[in-house]
């Protein structure tokens, strides 16, 4: 029993965390992106934040399951993206699992009709392809399908879309395609300003006055600096606008204006040392040494050089960059003095700074070059294979369709031929049915002309024996039995339907046979009698006996046989 309840305990203590777990989600649940943006990004933090990939995981689970439970899709998509975002910052190498976890995510962000998240897997698949797979070219075929994207929703719907096209056009910046960056940064400065931590608005506005002023026009260079000055945008104002002082001062430098350079460039300084952004003070601190070199005060440039250069010790990845401009400054200070060892040193440094500068910037292009060379041949290879792929698909397809081609001819064919089968043996029974009516009909018509013939016969032998015979009406019958030429004639006519070519073989085998014989002969076959014959030939019995009897001697009738016996098997 107390195992029981102890069991219930457990169940509900679980049941309740869970319903606590839960709670922590709710104000996310059915909402668009806009409306979970800032709640979201307190969330990214914290689970950015946690180092302890079991414990980020089993967050990310508990929020999932509840979106689940409550059927909210969108929630479930962004659960996804955290944790390959989450990936991408702890575990880097994973490379198979990372792209294949955004490409899924992409694709069912298509199905579930979501253009923020699918915006925001590119971003993240693309930002990972440059930064950590170093792989530009794939980064910016991403970063193109990204921007297609970002051109179908606004900042209402998307409030970082600054932030995303400011990443895109420095990417393109970083390659020094100034045109397409200007572009894209043109483009941010048409959008409605969403303040966010990243101030994409016044990153554009500085950077074009930065593209600019490498394309050698200060006078716009300055115009966009001035418009960071003006407060265009919200944001951290103070420090934007040192950073454009800088600019301005770097501006005043090129052309010489010394005096108003200098103060311009320590604002920029000042307010980079509280932000800690010692790289930006080091920037400014070169041109100042510059300026001071240029003027003589080598003491005063060689006391920037080394502010600038301990500022550069801090572990900033970008610090190099900045050490061909430092350095130079040393060797001229140098020599000046009269150190040629200290100044050759430093020389050295500057040379190496510089080529090494060069050589990892073409190295990126001759890297890009050969991602783009080899993302052709692989495509090359996957249309190839697609191609096979196809032709056999259309060769297999082809195959059934001739073999259904072949079985429905043979179908078709053979049907053909047993209708054609049906029509000839129909056709056939019909002929072998009229030919037995016709044989029927013969042989009815060839029976009722002897049955006629026997009839008048023994109306003759009665008239004959009658007392005072009627001679006119004897006379007329005797006529009617006789049979004509005509007569003759239709009657072959019947017993060639009835008996074949009997009369034909006949001729054959006896050509001596005279028409009186042959006619004999077919009465003969009929069945008819002396007296029958008699009447229808219209010959007396005794000619009619005289006729057989030189028939048994032209045929040779043996002694065992008959006349009747041999007619009936010829």
């Amino acid at each position: 029993m107390n195992r029981f309840f102890s069991i219930l305990f457990s169940l509900a203590l679980m049941a309740s965390n869970a319903g606590n777990a839960y709670a922590q989600w709710e104000h996310l649940l059915h909402k668009t992106y806009r409306q979970r943006f800032e709640s979201l990004n307190d969330i990214y933090i914290q689970i950015l934040n946690d180092r302890d990939t079991t414990s980020a995981f089993a967050s990310l689970t508990s929020m999932r399951n509840f979106a689940t439970l409550h059927h909210d899709s969108d929630l479930e998509l962004e659960v996804d993206l955290l944790k390959a975002y989450y990936l991408t910052f702890w575990h880097k190498s994973q490379t198979v699992r990372i792209t294949g976890m955004l490409q899924d995510l992409s694709e069912r962000a298509v199905a579930q009709d979501n253009i923020e998240i699918n915006a925001r897997a590119h971003k993240v698949l693309g930002d990972y392809y440059w930064a950590d797979v170093k792989n530009y070219e794939l980064a910016f075929e991403t970063f193109i399908k990204q921007e297609a994207l970002l051109n179908k929703v606004n900042t209402d719907e998307l409030p970082d879309k600054t932030y995303h096209l400011t990443n895109i056009a420095h990417a393109y910046h970083n390659f020094s395609d100034y045109k397409k960056a200007l572009s894209l940064f043109r483009q941010v400065l048409t959008l409605k300003f969403n303040p966010d931590m990243h101030a994409g608005h016044n990153s554009a506005l500085h950077t074009i006055g930065v593209i600019f002023r490498q394309q050698g026009n200060l006078d716009s260079s300055d115009h966009y600096f001035r418009r960071v000055i003006r407060r265009e945008a919200e944001g951290n104002y103070q420090f934007w606008a040192a950073i454009a002082k800088g600019g301005l001062g770097e501006n005043a430098y090129i052309r010489g204006n010394y005096t108003e350079a200098l103060p311009l460039l320590q604002a920029n300084i000042d307010e980079a040392v509280v932000q800690k952004d010692f790289g930006l003070a080091a920037e400014s601190l070169i041109i100042q040494a510059n300026i001071y070199l240029k003027s003589n005060a080598l003491d005063k440039a060689e006391q920037l050089a080394l502010l600038a250069r301990r500022y550069l010790t801090s572990p900033n990845p970008d610090r190099y960059r900045h050490f061909q401009d430092l350095y130079p400054i040393f060797v001229k200070v140098y020599a000046a003095r009269g150190n040629a060892k200290l100044a050759g040193a430093y020389l050295d440094s500057a040379l190496l700074a510089r080529d090494s500068l060069t050589n990892k910037y073409n190295a990126k292009l001759l890297m890009r070059a050969h991602q783009k060379i080899d993302i052709q041949e692989h495509r090359s290879e996957m249309e190839k294979a697609d191609s096979e792929k196809k032709l056999k698909t259309i060769e297999r397809n082809l195959s059934l369709a001739l073999m259904l081609i072949v079985a429905v001819g043979s179908v078709y064919i053979y049907s053909n031929q047993r209708k054609r089968h049906r029509q000839a043996q129909h056709l056939k029974e019909l002929k072998i049915k009229q030919k037995e009516q016709e044989l029927e009909n013969a042989t009815l018509q060839l029976n009722d002309f002897a049955r006629n013939i026997s009839e008048k016969s023994r109306q003759i032998e009665l008239l004959e024996n009658k007392q005072g015979p009627d001679a006119e009406a004897l006379s007329q019958l005797r006529k009617s039995t006789i049979l004509t030429q005509e007569d003759w004639d239709y009657f072959k006519k019947l017993f060639g339907k009835v008996h074949g070519d009997y009369l034909h073989r006949l001729r054959e085998k006896f050509p001596d046979l005279t028409q009186g014989e042959m006619r004999f002969i077919a009465l003969s076959k009929l069945g008819l009698g002396y007296q029958e014959m008699s009447a229808t030939l219209g010959i007396s019995s005794h000619a009619v006996r005289t006729t057989k009897y030189r028939l048994l001697k032209k045929i040779d009738v043996p002694d065992d046989r008959s006349l009747e016996e041999v007619v009936m098997h010829i």
